[in-house]
């Protein structure tokens, strides 16, 4: 899956989300049938690693595609249906494990991807990829027949024009800019346009990941046995993978009513609180839990001691782990569980945006692995409440950084984004928002539209009745 990341933003560069989207979904369906007639387990691992290439290419190229075609009003709403979908699969598939074999599951999850690659055959390109490639006029028709509206298309795809045209003068000489050498793609990494979006997005992941979210879903029944208390592990470790599906239910409707970065900051901040108090929870534990107490209670400490060691083995603390990692699911999954992956997505400009996403996404993997492979040596070394305190200081970090150096982008769309980055790359978070009225240039859009060739000649008319046929189809 990690390398299968890390190329399919170089794939969806070159061949397009869409293209690349229904390449992911053949790569799955095969992959799944493999597994299905495996005879050895060589065969089994030919089968993961096809699927698991599918997944990294389809993770990164979807949210890209997603993000470059709906409107800015729901983009963060489409943004977080990934996770969701990904949460019911999971779910889904628990539930159709216990019914049927490993085969039949695997032939069984062959058919979806299918499905994928059809509907994909009916939708247009994404319009930032083409105006990325200089396809100026298929971009307009593309974002025509999404938008169901030529002006607004049109307008859109002039500015994300302008932002290329401008680029292109940058490159000498200009030729190299359409070419888009691996040269040229260096160069472009080497901004801090695309650098500091780029930074952003790899911060937010590794606080996503060393805050605790991975750590605690791979190993909560663990951690609930750690907590010795009279609950079932086990049943602990089910009503928080429904909490964390619920969660994720209700951050899509969060997302659209509320900024993100009040959700970033919140989620940090409420993490923060449930990893400490889990933390304080695990120190008692540790501390007083196996105290021997003596008729000697005339010191404050040992009476503090007596009433702790009383508390504990009363069982009145028992559900406390449990509220501590639900309160930790329910607000991690409104905020860093799920907002970084598109908001990554937002940041990046669009000429890199594929290939930055899957360096980024790659990352988020490579976290993730690190952060689920470092639990266990946390908890020799630091002990399990000093682990949680770390994660505690963690989230806090992330949510302090949200603060500072993450912009809101709710209420603006790509070529303001790429915009704020480009002009003001040093400009706080805080101002971003203010001076988002200060994009709107609208003498300036109009002089450029009026000498931009791409619309002439093509016309609203022609514009509609050459996506008709596509959206009757549909």
């Amino acid at each position: 899956m990690f390398l299968g990341t890390l190329t399919g933003g170089i794939v969806g560069d070159v061949l397009g989300r869409r293209r690349t989207i229904m390449l992911s979904s053949f790569l799955f369906c095969a992959g799944w049938v493999v597994i299905g007639f495996a005879g050895s387990v060589a065969q089994i691992l030919i089968g993961r690693i096809m699927t698991g290439a599918a997944s990294g290419i389809c993770s990164t190229t979807v949210q890209c595609y997603i993000c470059e075609v709906v409107d800015k009003s729901i983009r963060g709403v489409s943004g977080s249906i990934p996770s969701l979908m990904v949460s019911i699969g999971v779910i889904c598939m628990y539930t159709f494990g216990t019914f049927f074999n490993w085969r039949m599951l695997a032939l069984g999850s062959s058919i979806f991807p299918l499905f994928v690659c059809f509907y994909m055959f009916f939708l247009p390109d994404s319009p930032s990829w083409l105006v990325s490639k200089g396809k100026y006029t298929e971009a307009v028709r593309s974002l025509t027949w999404l938008r169901n509206n030529a002006d607004e298309a049109e307008e859109e795809i002039a500015k994300l024009s302008k932002i290329r045209e401008r680029r292109q003068s940058l490159c000498s000489p200009p030729s190299e800019f359409k070419k888009y050498s691996f040269s040229t793609m260096l160069t472009r990494f080497s901004e801090r346009s695309v650098l500091h979006p780029l930074g952003i997005g790899m911060m937010l992941f590794f606080f996503q990941k060393f805050c605790g979210t991975s750590s605690i879903t791979f190993y909560a029944t663990l951690i609930f046995k750690y907590a010795d208390n009279e609950i079932n592990d086990y049943v602990q470790t089910i009503v928080i993978g429904f909490v964390r599906l619920i969660s994720t239910l209700v951050s899509v409707f969060l997302i659209k009513y509320y900024r993100r970065r009040v959700l970033l900051i919140t989620s940090g901040l409420m993490m923060f609180v449930a990893n400490g108090i889990l933390g304080g929870y695990f120190f008692l534990k540790a501390n007083y839990s196996h105290v021997v107490l003596t008729n000697d209670t005339t010191t404050v400490g040992t009476e503090s001691a007596s009433i702790i060691h009383s508390v504990l083995r009363s069982h009145s603390l028992d559900s406390l782990p449990l509220i501590c990692v639900t309160v930790f699911m329910i607000f991690s999954s409104i905020g860093f569980g799920i907002i970084p992956f598109f908001l990554v997505v937002e940041l990046l400009p669009s000429d890199v945006r594929s290939i930055s996403c899957s360096i980024a996404y790659g990352f988020c993997q490579l976290m993730q692995f690190l952060s689920v492979k470092t639990f266990l040596q946390l908890l020799d070394c630091l002990n399990t409440f000093g682990t949680f305190w770390l994660y505690a200081a963690i989230s806090f970090a992330g949510a302090l950084f949200v603060a500072l150096f993450v912009p809101e982008t709710s209420n603006l769309n790509s070529a303001q984004i790429e915009k704020l980055f480009e002009k003001n790359s040093g400009m706080s978070s805080g101002e971003s928002s203010s001076t988002s009225s200060d994009y709107e240039d609208e003498d300036d859009e109009e002089k450029f539209c009026s000498k931009t060739p791409l619309l002439i000649g093509s016309g609203k008319e022609k514009v509609e009745s050459n996506y008709s046929s596509i959206g009757s189809k549909v």
